[in-house]
């Protein structure tokens, strides 16, 4: 048996699946032909302050995060502190961009095949209160990315040192407003990811994420891991080795010879005692953590819900307490590593920079290009295991278990 899945919907990008069962034995690929974009080579050359808003380009479903981990690696290569308002506010926007990315991500492309049903569309005609919901959750994620980092797609406003333009008190109660109206949206969306039936499968994997040591993962942190890796950002290269592989135009990343899965199920997995206080509820309820990817679906649903508590605290607080703040104009000679979590999980950006403020070497490792070992991976496991079904069955499988991941090609061959 060959097959070759060459067009796979429901995803970001232009990925395909080959796997062939021959002589008894089970080859399988995973090929990203989406084109290489090279961002790397032509923000060399550019200046520090328009790396952070060009780097923003690489991705239109969640530019925020390579915003913000461009801005954080330009601050550590040149030695900028950032205010803890700064921090909160990065967080919030993070939080924004969760709701927006996994809202359209569950909804759009991940749900409809668990429904039986053929796309939104379809979803939309038999339930369109959850078309609804999916919609509002969006949106509110989009305000909130507009208000704190200027724009909702490609925010401008997050600079070295700071922000160029710092949200208003009364701009901080409309992002309260939002979050309150859509908090029992996600709880509803929780909810429906959970009854949801998946496929049958587990497979032992390291789950890596970032900790900063007191919050569920976004902003800053260390690396860690499920296997005990625990170290500075700045390690990064040692755990996202990164290999060409002849059949696919984005580089994949192993750790001690094998995959590696970031993301909403890593994040649960190993934080779920720093979830928001319902998030926690409905994560002990649905059994984190968890070796079954296709829970990396319900991991997003109940990051929904905490993203959408965390952010009203946050909004909450900078409501009464936000002020103007004079951004720090330094420039010097230096290398840094910035690392977020997106939506997707982990993200590298790092930049050497001279003492002109010029950017002379820059290397970004996106969190698809990281998992695309642990999707190989999977697959070969998740084919083997089921091997006596029809083609159409296992067709059906793989493509699913592709997009439980919600990879992002466009991101992984920047």
């Amino acid at each position: 048996m060959n097959v070759e899945m060459n067009y796979i919907t429901q995803i970001e990008g232009h990925g395909k699946i080959h796997f062939e069962v021959k002589d008894g034995k089970l080859d399988v690929r995973m090929e990203v032909h989406e084109g290489a974009r090279l961002f790397e080579n032509f923000l060399r050359g550019r200046r520090y302050d328009e790396v952070t808003a060009m780097s923003s380009r690489i991705c239109g479903v969640c530019p925020l995060p390579h915003n913000y981990a461009a801005t954080q690696a330009i601050e550590n290569a040149m030695g900028i502190q950032v205010s803890e308002q700064t921090k909160m506010l990065r967080r919030l926007g993070i939080a924004g961009q969760a709701l927006q990315s996994h809202g359209l991500h569950l909804y759009v492309l991940a749900f409809p095949e668990y429904l039986n049903a053929d796309g939104i569309v379809d979803v939309y005609m038999r339930n369109p209160e959850a078309v609804k919901r999916a919609l509002r959750i969006r949106n509110a994620g989009n305000i909130v990315v507009e208000i704190v980092s200027g724009r909702a797609v490609h925010p401008v406003s997050s600079i070295p040192g700071g922000f160029a333009r710092i949200p208003t008190k009364t701009e901080m109660k409309r992002v309260v407003k939002e979050l309150k109206a859509v908090l029992n949206d996600c709880i509803e969306t929780c909810t429906l990811a959970g009854s949801l039936k998946y496929p049958d499968f587990e497979r032992k994997t390291e789950y890596s994420a970032i900790d900063d040591g007191v919050h569920f993962p976004a902003y800053d942190g260390m690396i860690v891991s499920s296997e005990g890796v625990r170290a500075k950002a700045e390690e990064y290269r040692k755990y996202t080795n990164e290999v060409y592989r002849p059949y696919s135009n984005t580089k994949f990343s192993t750790r001690n010879g094998h995959g590696f899965f970031v993301g909403a199920i890593a994040r649960v997995n190993l934080f779920k005692d720093r979830l928001s206080p319902k998030a926690r509820e409905l994560a002990e309820q649905f059994k984190f953590p968890s070796y079954n990817p296709f829970y990396n679906l319900i991991a997003q649903a109940v990051e929904l819900v905490h993203y959408a508590e965390e952010g009203l605290e946050i909004a909450t607080e900078l409501s009464k307490t936000i002020k103007d703040e004079k951004v720090e104009k330094v420039v010097r000679a230096g290398t840094g590593v910035g690392v977020v979590e997106a939506p997707r999980g982990t993200l590298f950006h790092e930049y050497t920079v001279d003492a002109n403020g010029i950017v002379r070497d820059v290397n970004i490792i996106t969190p698809t290009a990281q998992n695309v070992q642990n999707i190989e991976e999977d697959l070969y496991a998740l084919l083997s295991k089921n091997m006596n079904k029809p083609r159409e069955e296992l067709v059906r499988l793989t493509e699913a278990l592709l997009r439980a991941y919600d990879p992002c090609f466009s991101c992984s061959t920047h």
